[in-house]
């Protein structure tokens, strides 16, 4: 045997000698076989006593009455929705009930305000402003009563009135007779300031502004005291005697309510 022949027969028997039988090469090919699963543990039994917490299924809330009314609104939309655009005997008739529903809790809700009035006649509109004809004269000759006092009360401690006046703007002209009238009916001084310098000839006293006063806007009546140089704010725009009136009465009172 040649060395040639000798090297291979070498390495044949030592390659079959120390082959692995589990070797893994591009010519084998081993079947894929899952790996046992574990034994399963028991879970251990709980000690004698022990207390067992399961979570309950949340308790169910109950809706406000706003929630309440919200749905009530959008169920009777969808019904009155629905016996329009399909007006079938049955959804007109539900529609119908609904209303009839309504009606009745409205009835029910309008007892029960009487019965309240009763219980605390002090939420009582008509105990402090009464509605029939004869009590409701009585209350206003009250009223203007009041108010004529007011009007004197001021008058008797110096106040007196500046109409600041556009002598050009016919509102303002059609305004000023009836405020000389006023000063004439309640006795208080009434001046004129034209702004423009055209005068209202049917206000007897008038004055040229000159730029002295200011107002935020006309015309304006301003309540003024000429013995202290007190002014404040009365009336802008065109009012009515009976306005005026109350004015002087908001001002005696530094505007607490008359009614």
């Amino acid at each position: 045997m040649n060395r040639l022949a000798l090297f291979i027969s070498l390495v044949l028997v030592s390659s079959t000698a120390g082959a692995n039988p589990h070797a893994q090469g591009w010519r084998w090919y081993n079947e894929f076989k899952p790996h046992p699963e574990p034994p399963s543990t028991p879970r251990p039994a709980l000690p004698q006593g022990a207390i067992v917490i399961t979570q309950s299924p949340p308790t169910p809330r109950v809706l406000t009455a706003t929630e309440q009314m919200d749905g009530f609104q959008r169920y009777m939309k969808e019904v009155q929705t629905q016996a329009v655009i399909t007006p079938t005997l049955d959804k007109v008739l539900a529609f119908m009930r609904l209303n009839q529903f309504i009606d009745g809790k409205t009835t029910d809700f309008g007892m029960m305000w009487k019965q309240a009035l009763l219980a605390d006649p002090t939420l009582s509109y008509t105990v402090r402003h009464p509605t029939q004809s004869l009590a409701k004269q009585t209350q206003n000759a009250a009223l203007i009563a009041r108010r004529t006092a007011a009007v004197k009360a001021l008058a008797g401690q110096g106040y007196g009135l500046f109409f600041v006046y556009n002598g050009k703007e016919v509102l303002n002209q059609q305004l000023a007779p009836s405020l000389q009238s006023f000063a004439h009916q309640y006795g208080i001084g009434l001046l004129g300031i034209t702004l423009d310098n055209t005068l209202i000839e049917t206000i007897e006293h008038n004055r040229v502004n000159d730029g002295k006063l200011k107002v935020a806007a006309q015309p304006a009546l301003l309540l003024v005291n000429p013995n202290t140089g007190h002014i404040k704010p009365l009336a802008y725009g065109f009012i009515s005697q009976e306005e005026l009136l109350g004015r002087f009465l908001n001002a005696a009172t530094h505007f607490e309510p008359d009614f």
